[in-house]
């Protein structure tokens, strides 16, 4: 078996296992990912690798494996507006409608370090307060990388994980191990547990029975991984999980990968981020940075991307794509510096300057890509989701709707531009599916 064959052969195999189709175009991350396996088994080729994932020892090694590939880092309260939502809206709803039973089951999917997990565990404990003691609250976070569940269960942070926390919070909810660590108070930690788990399983008869009643399903930054056809199954399968009167919470760019487009509850989606086409892989918002460290030590510095100013905007894909976001965001500045009048340029600057909470500019450089190109749907479409999540809605629906009609307009087989291969014509149709959900909802 040739390298290149033995190559496809695991990677076909790796998003049947974990369901990561997310792979499926990033050869060079994935070669990267599996590089560093044959590194630490003093492996030469990728033919013996997978001998070693087919021979006795290949649940291990399956295992070794994920923990690579899984990107594992997130940090506190992420996403504000999710957690003002949760704070103003959800828990009350939820804690009031709960009170005479006093209990209540909240999962989170996809749990990475923790961070996500105990942050609600913070929002309850402060929004309950001496009430809390008269409760029983079970928060489930679960991931497949056994390496994030241990970091999750070890609880000790970095700076980079508490950077939205505010001196006055860290002290209140951390306490220092060292100059460069804090570990969460034990009352807030005592509050969730973890376990390994693979979403897929959801997808055959045998789920576990405990995947069931949640009050909460948190799925935030995880259905971007899967296939279209995957993500929509998975959302139908977390609907018949929750109780009655529960609440899924999608991520920023996962609603146009579920069953229903955005708004139909009780999925409850953000639009104060950029969305991706149904069939697209994950958008740079979603691209996270380097991975947490298993060990509670201090994480080492992250593998050096490149020092050469990247000459193409593949180059700035994968500088996001590996967390260097402010290097991304450089390079893309460089190369708009080099072609002013390069819409696409606009259009991906646009996505980084949102991961830095940055939506004015993102919205200037929408803009200016849709001055450049009045016929880039997809910057339509992300102007208008963008101008929805900040109270603007009937601008935003007449972008959504400009969107739609550009589309439309295209030859009914013709890729859209950046869709990573959706059709115009079905992108319309998304679209539009959308705007009536909207207008149903208002």
């Amino acid at each position: 078996m040739s390298e290149l064959d033995a190559f496809e052969q695991l990677r076909a195999a790796l998003i049947a296992r974990t369901g990561h189709a997310y792979y499926a175009d990033k050869d060079k991350l994935l070669r990267d990912r599996v590089r560093e396996r044959l590194e630490a088994l003093g492996l030469s080729s990728l033919t013996t690798y997978l001998q070693r994932l087919e021979g006795a020892d290949r649940e291990e090694e399956w295992r070794a494996l994920e923990d690579i590939i899984t990107i594992g880092e997130t940090y506190f309260f992420r996403y504000a507006d999710h957690f003002e939502r949760l704070r103003q809206e959800i828990l009350p709803e939820l804690i009031a409608r709960k009170r005479s039973e006093r209990a209540l089951r909240i999962w989170s999917i996809g749990c990475a370090n923790g961070a996500e997990a105990y942050s609600v565990a913070i929002v309850l404990h402060e929004f309950l307060g001496a009430e809390l003691t008269d409760w029983r609250i079970a928060i489930i976070g679960g991931d497949i990388s056994e390496r994030v569940l241990a970091a999750a269960r070890a609880a000790r942070y970095s700076q980079w994980a508490l950077r939205t926390v505010t001196t006055d919070e860290r002290e209140r909810y951390f306490d220092a191990v060292d100059a460069r660590t804090w570990a969460l108070k034990p009352h807030y930690r005592a509050m969730a547990r973890f376990e390994r788990q693979n979403m897929l399983d959801l997808l055959t008869p045998n789920a576990p029975l405990q995947w069931s009643e949640f009050d909460l399903i948190l799925c935030r930054n995880v259905l971007i991984y899967f296939s279209p056809e995957q993500a929509v199954a998975l959302t139908r399968q977390l609907r018949a999980r929750l109780a009655p009167g529960g609440t899924l919470l999608l991520g920023h760019a996962e609603a146009t990968l579920a069953d229903d487009p955005v708004f139909a509850p009780p999925v409850r989606s953000e639009f104060s981020q950029a969305l991706a086409p149904p069939q697209a892989l994950p958008t740079l918002e979603e691209w996270r940075p380097a991975p947490l460290p298993a060990a509670p030590a201090p994480p080492p510095a992250p593998t050096p991307i490149a020092t050469q100013a990247p000459s193409t905007l593949d180059d700035v894909k994968r500088l996001a794509d590996a967390g260097a976001y402010e290097a991304a965001q450089t390079a893309c500045d460089a190369l708009i510096a080099l072609q002013p009048t390069a819409a696409r340029l606009y259009y991906y600057r646009a996505i980084l300057r949102h991961v830095s909470d940055d939506t004015a500019g993102a919205e200037s450089d929408l803009k200016r890509a849709l001055y450049l190109d009045r016929n880039f749907a997809l910057a339509h479409h992300r102007l208008g989701l963008l101008l929805l999540g900040a109270g603007r809605k009937q601008e935003g629906r007449r972008s959504l709707m400009t969107a739609a009609r550009v589309a439309a307009a295209q030859p009914e087989s013709a890729p859209l531009e950046e869709g990573q291969g959706v059709t115009a014509h079905a992108f319309a149709a998304m679209v539009r599916a959308q705007v009536e959900q909207t207008d149903a909802a208002a």
